[in-house]
């Protein structure tokens, strides 16, 4: 029976944040915090959904009605280019109706937005790549399980992480499915045949990244599943920042959720009301932007501290930007000045509002300095729970079980 286990890091924007949806660049990279996603094909006649974070610890599908609904999409949208030429919001319509007449193990009238969402963007999924690899339908029935290290809707890109997962799982399980030697298969192709498939693999991730948040810049479905550092602009394939050495962060977690489509609708009406102020802030982004990837990809240690210092100057100057936007909240406000009162230079992360802050850190031996002691004592007593990583290191990641 096929086995095999997925897991895509979580993310954070450096820089960029908001002005990348409207088409300037941003600098992104991985922390390894991750979502595991488990696929165990089995003779039982449903797929099975089990995502305890979320609320959903068992939701299932019955075989027949998944391969019926496979059977009309095939029909309707088999001989388009999928994803790229369908038309998201008829296909996501129908999925969402599906998934609300078919639903069982928990009360169709109980599903609030978060859960509809998450089991649409797998239906959706599920369905598309099905089509898109051919496959007429499923003889046998699977259990999907994750497992997440991250707080859902804090800023870290847990959803852009689930979504790559959900895409890599489906992709490698019609080709499993015809071969199960695949996965084995995948290691030996070349580095540009491996890109290919992860570009695929993200193609559909941002999908799932539409259902979630509307307007996504696709940044975050890409550097979940390609990793490392990267400079990206929407529309157009990210370029690597090669570092030179690991940058440690603190990541703090507000405690305080929130809707990232929300948060950019916010800057959106901002943006109607005050069209070339916004846009002047977003230029200003860019800039940053361009400053923080020089500095970058030429410090060659954590002791080089002209650069460093130049790197805490932008972390500042970038979330007295964000704040002007209004998409900070008293929850970030407070961890900021506590990281300042430390000398630490911190800013939010993600679309704001709650969520994650980073603190940027000056060296990796940071437990041995009595500021940060203080800094995370300090957080503790507030009730800020917290997070040493580092910034880059390994995009998707998959096994046989």
């Amino acid at each position: 029976m096929v086995k095999f286990e997925v897991s895509a890091p979580g993310k954070v924007i450096l820089h960029g944040e908001h002005s990348v949806v409207y088409g300037k660049p941003a600098v992104a990279g991985v922390v390894q915090v991750r979502n595991t996603l488990k696929l165990e094909v089995n003779d039982n006649k449903s797929v099975e959904i089990c995502f305890p974070k979320i609320g959903l610890d068992v939701v299932t599908f019955p075989l027949e009605v998944i391969n019926k609904f496979l059977s009309t999409c095939t029909e309707k949208y088999g001989a388009l280019k999928l994803p790229e030429s369908i038309n998201h919001g008829v296909f996501l319509g129908e999925v969402q109706q599906f998934v609300r007449e078919n639903v069982t193990g928990i009360s169709k009238n109980d599903l609030d937005t978060r859960e509809l969402n998450s089991l649409s963007a797998t239906v959706y999924l599920l369905v598309g790549i099905l089509i898109e690899g051919q496959t007429e339908n499923l003889q046998k029935g699977f259990t999907i399980n994750l497992k997440t290290e991250m707080s859902v809707g804090a800023g870290l890109g847990s959803s852009a992480s689930f979504g790559v997962c959900l895409a890599a799982a489906f992709y490698f399980l019609v080709r499993l499915l015809e071969k199960e030697s695949f996965l084995e298969d995948f290691q030996n192709l070349s580095e540009t045949q491996q890109h290919d498939v992860k570009q695929r693999i993200s193609t559909w991730a941002f999908y799932s990244e539409k259902i979630m948040h509307g307007n996504p810049s696709g940044l975050d479905n890409t550097i979940c599943t390609f990793g490392n550092v990267v400079k990206f602009y929407k529309g157009h394939p990210p370029v690597d920042i090669k570092l030179a050495c690991s940058l440690p962060i603190l990541l703090v977690d507000s405690g305080v959720g929130r809707s990232t489509a929300k948060l950019v609708e916010k800057v959106t009406d901002l943006r109607a009301r005050h069209t070339k102020l916004v846009d002047n802030i977003f230029e200003a982004m860019k800039y940053l932007v361009e400053d923080a990837v020089d500095i970058l990809e030429h410090i060659t240690h954590i002791s080089d501290t002209e650069n460093f210092h130049k790197l805490e100057n932008l972390v500042s100057m970038n979330n007295n930007l964000l704040r002007s936007l209004g998409v900070s909240h008293p929850a970030l406000e407070k961890i900021f000045v506590i990281a300042e009162k430390y000398g630490f230079h911190a800013k939010l992360s993600g679309a704001g509002g709650g969520g994650f802050a980073m603190i940027l850190l000056p060296s990796w031996n940071i437990h041995e300095m009595k500021n940060f002691r203080q800094l995370k004592d300090d957080l503790e007593k507030n009730n800020f729970q917290w997070i040493l990583t580092g910034l880059g290191g390994e995009g998707l990641t998959f096994r046989n079980l």
